[in-house]
């Protein structure tokens, strides 16, 4: 059992942050006493906050925290400490912390760490848990041994959320949900119904997949058969396939051997061409060369040592001309890195003159703002310093000003600051005391005005009280009315009336009962007879269940069609039908099969082709797509052509402006010292009347010669831009043409191809769903005949099984009419039922005068109880004249007190005056201090800025001085001139006299290399006339040798024909024998023998050849067409296992394991339906039973405590809507008004409304809160009269004397009514209360006190 010690509160509302007040409860009872705004409600909230780390109401943005600004802080930590035992009585520590910080416009918020720590005992140490390792949340209701629902809404429940009871449907709905947890019992049915709503839908899925199996498993019985069928067929085509190929072999062995003598003797004839040819095409060349050639008259060993002699000096002189390009080469490479040398010195000396021209610029200016600063800040100068080291003097002087204005804005603020203090001292002692006054005040007016309200209740209640003599009167009457209808209903009530009717019942019972004995010995006698009359009525039962269902099958529709003509019986000869009709069905579906393969195959290619078209097209696409955006942004956004066409404009034009300012430059050098020098106009040579205007002048070209070099350069950058722009949309040339090509047909003719692609294969799945439609129909049709065979097997054996039973019958009703009655022991079962049936009705209806006999007693009851009702209220109207003179004496002494109170009250109000003005002047004189501290500040401000100013300027002009300086300063180590302008223009002039010396060379090895290409060419043409002789002489050897090859290559061939047609002539004579006489061998025979002196031995033998070529054709086309059936039964062979061991692999394994899954999926399914239903009635059952102990506690309490008469009692009315499986509880809470129950919310008043939502959580606390005994009870008394008050006092003490034994039972209450805390006190349930009220610092502290002396 747990119970709460002590409570530790620190920063939290109106507590003080550096000090801890604790509070201690006691058990029964503990009180706390307070003012309205002392800070009581805090003790619930922070119990509220340490057991489930929920926030008061409207606490958000740091509310729940003290005020940093009153506590003059930036952070306020703030700490809630509760020790407790748990339900296994083990002493607790919980703390809380968090931390709020207050920034310029907002605050912060923060929770810190938390712990929940175990106090040490005898037998185990003290353990400690941080919130970072454990959720506290969850952790203290546990120990607590409560829900967090019924911590939050019933035990600490906050005082503006205390009315929840008759707060609207939706509220109260969620809030006993959370109390009576059915969210978590919800979810477990819903998960259930889910669970088996995938069950259902599971087995679904696996009957059709055990059905499934079991077609296929059909199906592989039949492939299989069809597999061994295809296998023999395969082996005996493969044996005459054997013999074939050695026909075949013999006949080609034949012709390999004329082929070898063929080929040698058609060598022999090409071998001959060949060598013909040769020879004419030796003479035909000799005579072209001889004729374009001039014929040199020496020896071969002479042209060769004039050729080898010709080809030295060819390449000697090639060599020197080779060097001689190469030293070419190089002078021009030479020249060119001389000339861009030479442009890049130009470039810099005309940048090296703006700068130069700049620098002068610069110095000036920086002078004149030295000048400037020295004026505007009063600034020491020295005109004979150096200006560099005069700029440097003013910025250090600039860095000491700002270092003494610094200093004086610090000393400036500090006094502004203890000025500041001083008058918001002043200011806060009288706001203090005003404070004090109005708060004095306050109070004194709202304990006159309590006062005043006490007057009004207790007058309303003496109004209340006034006896009325015509209330008494109609009361009297009542009760002799009531006493009236007592008579009547004893009168009513006699023993006479229900003893006759009870009479009749029984004698009707009676003769029930001897019918009832008739039929038990009617059905003994039939006994000797049982086994008879058994078989009877089991024959007859099964005969209409068999003639039942021969009449449903014989009503089948589709037997007509196959049903023999002119038979005596419906299923004559109808499964012989049938089976036709299946083995004809079955070759139509193979047949169908066929072609629907074919159709998908071609389907599946055309897919393919489109496939690949798609790919092509979509990754083309793609990337021209990606290269056209490349090439799109380099054009920024225009055509390619064009683009590339303006960007070499431009390069050009810029190229154009660069050389005008090259020469622009020098030109306006010369312009200048021409003015200078003569005074007059470089062009017109005309001079100035004033000089202001040749200033002018000067000053305008100066202007132009400065900006030249920089206009170079960006010409320069302008230029390189240019080209590499250009150089980017030149690599992007091929892919532009490929994108014009790709957009003038390519894609064209693609998309067409892909829809004609798409045409097809729309055509071919159109085709295939036509022939799977025919397939499936075909195959219904045969899974619907072979259905059709099974059910008339079955009525043939009906029909038969009909017949016998029939017999059967006939022969043991004929032995029951020899020996007595016929009836079954079923029939005598009914009759007996039927008796027994009216026996019940006469029984009900026996009842049922005894029921009414119970309500008429009911009602005499309930009479008696009015009148004696009645008598008590006549009573209590005298009682009541009796108090109005108590409550006369009560009103005239609080008015007494409330005329002091007003005099008090008035007092505070005077002094409270009198300090207002000296708290206006004191924030008068704030504002006016305020103003003078902001322009002094200000001051010093703008000085300091000027003075940052000044400074930034001169050191950007120094440090631009110092840049230019650096650019003219000539190479480290370089002493010969001034600077380094003077350098790289003696650096130009020395590369101008190289870049001469080069030109020069490069024009004296150009005329050496004409002269050396002459020369060359001479020898050229000597050497190719030397070379033609040569090759003459060459041909006229290889005719001489071609000729003795031919002639003996033409003997050779006369030899081997002549060998050739006697080999002709013996395989003629040895093949005569195995040919028969009509063969094409005996014929060609015959016909060779007349000519064999015309036909040559080559002719001979390609004739027989081609005989032998026919013979063996023939064997050929045979063993093919033999092999095409073997590979269309190997196919099917290997298509019909590929089958079973892809499509019906462990097809029978599958079907066994589906078949267990199947039954196992079922079983669980009826047993999560078991279970859902069990819970279901469980969570009815737990929910009635609580709402009963609720609604019984609530009626005792309310009869009680509440002292009206206008509401008998009030409930909780839960109703169930929904379906089983979400069905879910509505609440509402009502008030009995005569038997009447009437909604409570929006038709009581405040007290009542008040009253019972106090209640409702007293009972909710005794139902729940079974291992926590703690209630909090904050300002019980609102909106209660005094009477209902008293009645509520001695409520509470009726409910602590009750459970005072509990050990953990701890009822806290909250109020601000003095008279409330004396009846509590009263019960000698505690011997000490809590006040609670705010210091000198408005601070809340606690202070116990006896209440013995109060």
């Amino acid at each position: 059992m747990s119970v709460i010690r002590k409570l530790l509160i620190q920063g939290v509302r109106s507590f003080d942050p550096q000090n801890q007040d604790i509070i201690e409860f006691y058990a029964p009872l503990t009180i706390i006493v307070g003012q309205n705004g002392c800070g009581k409600t805090t003790i619930i909230e922070c119990l509220k906050y340490i057991t489930t780390g929920e926030l008061p109401p409207n606490s958000k943005g740091g509310a729940f925290i003290h005020d940093p600004k009153l506590a003059g802080e930036t952070e306020v930590k703030a700490q809630v400490k509760l020790r407790f035992n748990n339900v296994s009585q083990r002493s607790m520590t919980c703390v809380r912390s968090m931390l709020l910080s207050q920034k310029k416009s907002t605050v912060t918020q923060k929770t810190l760490e938390g712990a929940l720590s175990f106090d040490a005992t005898a037998t185990e140490d003290k353990v400690s848990i941080s919130s970072r390792c454990a959720d506290l949340d969850a952790m203290l209701p546990e120990q607590l041994g409560v829900s967090k629902a019924v911590l939050e809404n019933v035990i600490f429940c906050h005082q503006e959320e205390s009315n929840w009871p008759l707060s609207e449907a939706s509220v109260l709905k969620k809030k006993f949900d959370e109390i009576f947890a059915a969210t978590r019992y919800t979810k477990a049915l819903e998960s259930i119904k889910t669970i088996r709503k995938g069950q259902s839908i599971e087995i679904r899925v696996q009957r059709s997949e055990l059905k499934h199996l079991e077609e296929k498993k059909t199906k592989s019985e039949r492939v299989r058969a069809d597999y061994e069928k295809s296998t023999v067929a395969t082996h005996k085509f493969k044996t005459r396939i054997d013999g074939i190929q050695q026909q075949e072999e013999q006949v080609a062995a034949q012709i390999e051997s004329l082929a070898e003598r063929l080929q040698e003797h058609m060598s022999l004839c090409t071998v001959v061409q060949g060598l013909q040819a040769s020879l004419d095409e030796k003479i035909a060349s000799y005579r072209e060369m001889e004729a374009n050639t001039r014929i040199l008259e020496v020896s071969d060993e002479e042209l060769q040592n004039m050729s080898a002699e010709n080809q030295r000096l060819i390449d000697s002189q090639g060599s020197d001309n080779q060097r001689r390009h190469s030293e070419r080469d190089d002078l021009r490479r030479h020249c060119d890195a001389a000339q861009r040398e030479l442009d890049e010195m130009l470039s810099q000396i005309g940048r090296l003159q703006a700068a130069r021209d700049s620098l002068e610029s610069l110095i000036a200016s920086r002078a004149v703002t030295i000048a400037e600063t020295i004026s505007a800040s009063s600034l020491s100068s020295s005109d004979s310093q150096d200006p560099d080291c005069q700029a440097e003097a003013c910025a250090a002087q600039i860095d000491t000003r700002l270092s003494h204005a610094d200093a004086e804005r610090v000393e400036a603020k500090r006094r502004a600051e203890a000025r500041e203090r001083e008058l918001q001292a002043e200011i806060n002692a009288a706001q203090a005391q005003i404070y004090d006054f109005n708060n004095a005040a306050a109070l004194s007016e709202k304990h006159m005005s309590s006062n005043l309200q006490d007057i009004r209740k207790l007058r309303e209640k003496h109004d209340a009280l006034q006896p009325d003599d015509s209330v008494i009167r109609r009361t009297e009457e009542e009760m002799a009315s009531e006493r009236t209808q007592l008579a009547a209903a004893q009168v009513q009530n006699s023993e006479s009336v229900y003893a006759d009717l009870a009479k009749q019942k029984r004698l009707e019972l009676a003769g029930v009962a001897e019918e009832i004995a008739r039929l038990n010995s009617e059905i003994a006698r039939n006994s000797m007879q049982a086994d008879t009359r058994a078989k009877l009525a089991l024959h007859k039962s099964e005969l209409e269940a068999k003639q039942a269902r021969r009449s449903e099958l014989a009503a089948i529709s589709d037997f007509a069609k196959h049903k023999t003509p002119a038979s005596g019986q419906a299923s004559a000869g109808l499964s012989a039908n049938i089976s036709k009709a299946i083995e004809a069905k079955k070759d139509e579906v193979a047949a169908q099969g066929g072609v629907a393969k074919e159709t998908a195959r071609q389907l599946a290619d055309t897919r393919v082709r489109w496939e690949m078209a798609v790919e092509k097209y979509a990754s083309k696409g793609a990337d021209l797509s990606c290269i056209q955006h490349d090439i799109f942004i380099l054009c920024n956004g225009g055509k390619y052509d064009e683009t590339v066409a303006t960007l070499k404009e431009e390069l050009q034009s810029v190229l154009e402006m660069a050389g005008h300012y090259k020469s622009a430059s020098s030109m306006y050098k010369a312009y200048i010292q021409k003015v200078e020098t003569d005074h007059a106009c470089p062009v017109c040579y005309r001079g100035w009347s004033d000089k202001a205007d040749e200033d002018k002048l000067v000053s305008r070209l100066k202007l132009d010669y400065t900006s030249a070099p920089i206009e170079l350069l960006k010409l320069e950058q302008e230029t390189r831009d240019l080209e590499q722009q250009l150089s980017k949309l030149n690599s992007f040339q091929s892919s532009a043409e490929e994108i014009a090509a790709w957009v003038g047909g390519d894609e064209e003719m693609l998309d067409m191809q892909i829809k004609k692609l798409v045409a097809a294969i729309e055509e071919h799945e159109n085709l295939v769903i036509e022939d799977d439609a025919k397939l499936e129909r075909l195959s219904s049709q045969l899974a619907s005949l072979t259905e059709l065979l099974a059910k008339s097997d079955e009525l043939e054996e009906l029909e038969r099984a009909c017949s016998a039973l029939a017999r059967q019958i006939e022969t043991l009703q004929h032995e029951l009419l020899a020996t007595g009655s016929i009836k079954t022991a079923d029939e005598l079962q009914r009759e007996i039922s039927q008796h027994l049936m009216q026996e019940t009705a006469i029984r009900r209806e026996l009842d049922r005068l005894v029921q009414e006999r119970t309500i008429k007693q009911n009602e005499i009851m309930f009479r008696q109880d009015n009148i004696r009702r009645l008598q008590d209220s006549i009573s209590d109207l005298s009682r009541q004249a009796e108090e109005r003179v108590v409550l006369l004496e009560r009103i005239a002494s609080i008015e007494a007190a409330n005329v002091d109170i007003a005099a008090e009250s008035q007092a505070a109000r005077s002094k409270a005056d009198a300090v207002a003005p000296q708290l206006q002047q004191c924030v008068r004189r704030l504002a006016e201090f305020r103003a003078e501290t902001r322009g002094q500040e200000s001051l010093i401000d703008q000085r300091v800025r000027d003075l940052m100013q000044s400074k930034d300027q001169l050191a950007l002009i120094s440090r631009e001085i110092s840049n230019t300086r650096a650019v003219l300063s000539c190479t480290a180590g370089e002493h010969r001139y001034a600077d380094r302008l003077e350098q790289v223009q003696a650096q130009k002039r020395e590369q101008q006299e190289r870049l001469g010396q080069l030109s020069a060379k490069l024009d004296t090895l150009i005329t050496a290399l004409r002269e050396s290409d002459r020369i060359a060419a001479q020898l050229v043409t000597t050497q190719r006339e030397i070379s033609d002789n040569i090759r003459l002489r060459v041909n006229r050897g290889e005719q001489a040798r071609l000729g003795a090859e031919l002639k003996t290559a033409q003997d050779k061939q006369a030899q081997l024909e002549n060998q050739l047609s006697q080999i002709y002539d013996e395989d003629g004579e040895d093949g005569s024998d195995c040919e028969m006489d009509g063969s094409p061998r005996k014929r060609l025979r015959d016909g060779s023998t007349a000519r064999v002196g015309q036909l040559r031995g080559g002719a001979q033998l390609q004739r027989r050849r081609q005989v032998l070529n026919e013979q063996l054709s023939r064997l050929t086309g045979e063993r093919a067409g033999l092999q095409g059936e073997v590979k269309q039964l190997e196919d099917q062979a290997r298509r019909l296992a590929h089958e079973l061991s892809t499509d019906y692999r462990d097809i029978d394994q599958l079907f066994v394991k589906q078949l267990v899954e199947c039954k196992t999926e079922e079983l669980a399914h009826a047993d999560l339906e078991t279970y859902g239903k069990a819970l279901d009635s469980a969570i009815m059952r737990y929910h009635s039973l609580k709402m009963q102990d609720i609604n019984k506690i609530i009626r005792e309490l309310w009869i009680n405590t509440y002292q009206g008469n206008d509401i008998d009692t009030i409930e909780i009315r839960s109703e169930m809507e929904g379906a089983r499986n979400s069905r879910s509880h509505n609440y509402r809470v009502v008030m009995i008004k005569g038997g009447h129950a009437i909604d409570m919310r929006g038709r009581c008043s405040a007290g009542q409304k008040v009253l019972a939502c106090l209640i409702i959580r007293l009972a909710l606390a005794e139902t729940f809160s079974v291992n926590c005994g703690i209630l909090a009870l904050d300002e019980p008394t609102t909106n209660l009269d005094q009477e209902n008050i008293d009645s509520l006092a001695r409520s509470l003490a009726r409910i602590i004397k009750s459970r005072q034994e509990q050990r953990n039972f701890q009822l806290i209450v909250i109020t601000h009514d003095e008279i409330f805390m004396q009846l509590l006190g009263k019960s000698e349930y505690a011997d000490y209360y809590w006040r609670v009220y705010k210091d000198e610092s408005q601070c809340s502290v606690f202070a116990r006190r006896s209440i013995a002396n109060n």
